[in-house]
């Protein structure tokens, strides 16, 4: 069973991550992948900060159905409800560091827990635990999706959020969430032998601890 999930898995949502991954390469050809670069933005940042980040909502709600039955996908589903089952099915995307282009290391879902709680009306809601933070990269992704123009906390038009630090960590979080998917279906070590590897990521370990962070 586990097996023929996986393979729906891939070829539904890995396939397609790679070709997303295989478009933001390609943009190295124009600014290239460097710290220096990181608040650099464009249209070509933009369309794939909005197709990245729609993607994890969509991968989300789906590994969340399928590691909590309960669990109900409706237009009310955002990042809190997803956001909680995947904490407790998948609490290891919590603490994954990866490593960005053999150089960097990312930590794309630090400090991001929720909790459960009644509200006045008895009603069940979900909030971000204390001193927990919503990831920066979700909240540019909101910000250029609803309000491109507007002038954000640095005087600057939300447009220069859609820049290539931001976007990384897209990716970063997107590659995350779909490996510890595959990891728990596969029951194996990332990455999967005959599978197409990630050629922008790595799952950070001990040797990479003299990387850049």
């Amino acid at each position: 069973m586990k097996k023929n999930e996986l393979s729906n898995f891939i070829r539904s949502y890995w396939d397609y991550y790679l070709e997303l991954e295989d478009q933001f390469k390609n943009t190295s050809k124009y600014v290239a992948f460097d710290l220096h670069n990181k608040n650099t933005y464009s249209i070509e940042y933009l369309k794939l900060l909005q197709a990245v980040c729609s993607e994890i909502d969509v991968v989300a709600k789906e590994i969340a159905v399928r590691l909590e039955p309960s669990f109900k996908v409706n237009k009310q589903t955002n990042i809190q409800k997803w956001g909680y089952v995947l904490q407790n099915k998948l609490p290891e995307i919590l603490t994954q560091k990866v490593v960005f282009y053999h150089e960097q290391i990312v930590f794309p879902w630090d400090n991001w827990i929720y909790e459960q709680y009644y509200d006045s009306n008895h009603y069940l809601r979900y909030r971000l635990k204390d001193g927990a933070k919503t990831p920066k990269w979700w909240i540019a992704y909101n910000s250029v999706k609803h309000s491109r123009t507007k002038l954000g906390e640095n005087g600057i038009i939300n447009f220069s959020k859609a820049n290539l630090g931001n976007l990384l960590y897209c990716y970063a979080a997107l590659f995350v969430l779909e490996s510890a998917y595959m990891f728990k279906l596969s029951e194996q070590q990332f990455p999967l032998c005959g599978i197409r590897d990630s050629q922008l990521f790595q799952i950070y370990n001990e040797s990479f601890s003299n990387l850049i962070y």
